[in-house]
C-alpha cells in the first residue's frame, strides 16, 4: 500500500545535500508508523530486511508509490546516494547492471561486484554526522539530517567545520535490526582520535574534498582504468616512489578506514605496482584517490589529464585519411612487395573455393597464387556457404592445435598447477579460455589442486594480540576496568566498530574471541 499522503499533512522537500535514506527516515517519522517495516512496505513494497542505508534498492517502486514527487529513480541515485562515488572507475556495463539492481527489489551482491568486500577499506559504510552541522540544521530547518558529503567512504572530517564526524551505532551489522533513524545525540558515537596534528588535518581535508569531488561527478562520468594506470606511471617520481607514497599516507593511517594502508616500503611498492599495471579486477575508489591526491593533488586535475590522454589515444589510433583526388591514384605496381589484385578466371576461382572449403589459411593461398588478401576476402564474402565452411574448419584446426600444445605443456611440467602452466604460455591459455573454455575447465578439474599455503606476510598472531589490546584499552577507557562486566555482544561491537569486520575471519582472532566471551559472561 503506498504512503498515505493525508497522514503527512505536507510533503517535505529535499534539504540541501540530503541523502535518500534521510528523506525516507523523515517520511517514516511524519507518517506515524511505529514499525520500520510498515514504512518500507509503503515506500518500496519491500521488507525492512531488504533496505540498506548506503546503497538502496526498490527505486522504481519508490518512484511509482510516491508518484515521482521526489524525482525519478536515476536522479535520486545520482544526486542523493553514494553510488556515483563508485561508478567512475567501473565499466559502462557494470554501471548499467548496478543501476538495474538498485531500481529492482534487491541490490544482491553489488558490493562484491564493485570490489568493496575485498578492497581493503571494508564494505560497511556507517552513517556519519557532524555535530556543528546538526546544530546549524536544527536552527535553519528544525531537524538534523544526514548530509551526503559526510557519507562518502573515506571522509573522516566535515569539509565545512573541519570536525571529526561521529558514527551512528544503528544499522550496523552488529546492532541486530534495521531502523529508520536521524542524527541524534543518543545514536551517535564520537571517534576518539585524540589531538589531530595540522598535517593530519590537512591530509584528511584533502581526502574529504577528493571524495566529494569524485561523488559529485555523476554516474555518466567514466575514467578508463588503463589510461589511469598509464597516467600514474608517467607521474611517478623517478626515485623513491615507495618512500613518497608512505610520506603521503602516513598522516592517514591511524584513521578509519585507512588503518590498513601500506606501512612499509615493501608494502608501498606492492601497492604502487598494483595501481600502475593494467587492471585485472575491480579496484576500490579510495585506492585511486590515494594515487590521485599524491600525484595530481585534486580530482579535477586528474580528470583534465585523463581527458587529454584519451583524446591523444583516439587521435593516434584513428586511420590517416588519404587525400581525395580523383585524378591521382596509387598504382598497385608501386606497392612494396604487394601483388596486383586479379580478376579470377573460372578455373582459378573454383580451385580457390575448394581450398578454402577445407580450411586452407588465407596467407598460404595468397603466397601460392600471388593474390592480395582483399581478393580472398571478397571471394569469401561472395560465397557465404564457403565462408561458413572455412570458419568452422579453421576453428576446428586451431582448436586441435591449441589442445595439442596444451597437452604437450602438461607433459613438460607435470607437477605444475593451472596458474603455473598459465604463466609458462600466457597466449595459449588466453586462446583456450576464450575459444575452448569448457575443454580447458575439464582439463583443470583433472589436475591436482595445490595445497593452500597461508600468506607468510600476514602475522595473524600479532594481529590477534593487537586487536585484543585495542579492545581491552577501549573497555578500560569507557568503564574504568574490564572486571565485573556483563556486556552484550552488540555493546562490545559498538565500542570498537572495526571489531565486527575483523571477526568475519572465523578461523582467526581466537584470543580476542575468548576475551569477548569472558566479558559477556561476567
Amino acid at each position: 500500500m503506498p504512503l498515505d499522503a493525508s497522514r503527512l499533512g505536507v510533503f517535505p522537500a529535499w534539504l540541501p545535500g540530503e541523502t535518500f535514506f534521510s528523506l525516507c527516515s523523515r517520511l517514516h517519522f511524519l507518517s506515524g508508523n511505529l514499525r520500520p517495516g510498515s514504512t518500507s512496505k509503503q515506500l518500496f513494497g519491500l521488507s525492512e530486511r531488504s533496505i540498506k542505508h548506503d546503497l538502496p534498492c526498490g527505486l522504481d517502486a519508490f518512484e511509482l508509490n510516491t508518484c515521482g514527487r521526489w524525482g525519478g529513480a536515476i536522479s535520486i541515485v545520482e544526486q542523493h546516494t553514494i553510488f556515483p562515488f563508485f561508478s567512475p572507475f567501473q565499466s559502462d556495463s557494470s554501471v548499467a547492471g548496478a543501476l538495474a539492481q538498485i531500481r529492482g527489489p534487491s541490490v544482491g551482491s553489488l558490493k562484491y561486484q564493485f570490489g568493496l568486500v575485498c578492497g581493503g577499506f571494508g564494505a560497511d559504510h556507517p552513517l556519519r554526522a557532524c555535530r556543528s552541522c546538526m546544530a546549524k540544521d536544527l536552527g535553519s530547518y528544525g531537524v538534523a539530517y544526514w548530509h551526503l558529503p559526510h557519507q562518502y567512504p573515506g571522509v573522516v572530517i566535515c569539509h565545512e567545520h573541519g570536525e571529526v564526524l561521529c558514527e551512528c551505532v544503528q544499522n550496523r551489522r552488529w546492532c541486530g535490526r534495521f531502523s529508520w533513524t536521524m542524527p541524534s545525540t543518543g545514536t551517535l558515537r564520537d571517534l576518539d582520535y585524540g589531538v589531530i596534528t595540522p598535517m593530519e588535518q590537512e591530509r584528511l581535508a584533502l581526502l574529504a574534498c577528493a571524495c566529494r569531488d569524485l561523488g559529485s561527478m555523476g554516474i555518466a562520468a567514466h575514467f578508463d582504468p588503463v589510461v589511469a594506470a598509464q597516467l600514474y606511471r608517467e607521474r611517478l617520481p623517478v626515485e623513491s616512489a615507495a618512500h613518497g607514497l608512505l610520506r603521503h599516507i602516513c598522516p592517514l593511517r591511524r584513521f578509519h578506514p585507512y588503518v590498513y594502508l601500506p606501512s612499509t616500503e615493501v608494502a608501498a611498492t606492492s601497492f604502487i605496482s598494483q595501481m600502475v599495471r593494467s587492471p585485472r579486477r575491480h579496484i576500490h575508489p579510495l585506492k585511486h584517490l590515494m594515487m590521485i591526491t599524491w600525484l595530481f593533488g585534486e580530482v579535477s586535475s586528474f580528470a583534465v589529464c585523463h581527458d587529454i590522454a584519451c583524446d591523444e589515444s583516439s587521435a593516434a589510433s584513428a586511420p590517416t585519411a588519404l587525400p581525395q583526388n580523383p585524378d591521382v591514384s596509387v598504382s598497385p605496381a608501386k606497392r612494396k612487395g604487394q601483388p596486383r589484385p586479379k580478376r579470377l578466371k573460372p578455373e582459378l576461382r573454383a580451385l580457390l573455393l575448394s581450398r578454402l572449403a577445407v580450411g586452407m589459411p588465407k596467407d598460404d593461398l595468397c603466397r601460392e597464387f600471388q593474390l592480395t588478401i582483399s581478393t580472398v576476402n571478397k571471394l569469401l564474402r561472395a560465397e557465404p556457404e564457403v565462408q561458413v565452411s572455412w570458419s568452422a574448419r579453421r576453428m576446428a584446426l586451431d582448436q586441435a592445435d591449441h589442445r595439442l600444445r596444451w597437452a604437450e605443456l602438461q607433459l613438460r611440467f607435470p607437477s605444475h598447477s593451472l596458474t603455473e602452466l598459465r604463466r609458462e604460455c600466457q597466449s595459449l591459455y588466453i586462446w583456450l579460455h576464450r575459444n575452448d573454455r569448457e575443454w580447458l575447465n575439464g582439463q583443470a578439474n583433472q589436475m591436482a589442486k595445490p595445497a593452500r599455503i597461508p600468506n607468510p606476510r600476514v602475522d595473524w598472531e600479532n594481529r590477534d594480540d593487537e586487536l585484543q589490546r585495542e579492545l581491552k584499552a577501549e573497555i578500560i577507557r569507557r568503564f574504568g576496568s574490564d572486571q565485573n562486566l556483563c556486556l552484550k555482544q552488540s555493546q562490545i561491537f559498538s565500542l570498537l566498530p572495526r571489531l565486527a569486520q575483523r571477526l568475519e575471519r572465523r578461523d582467526r582472532y581466537s584470543r580476542t574471541r575468548a576475551y569477548m566471551k569472558l566479558l559477556s559472561k561476567r
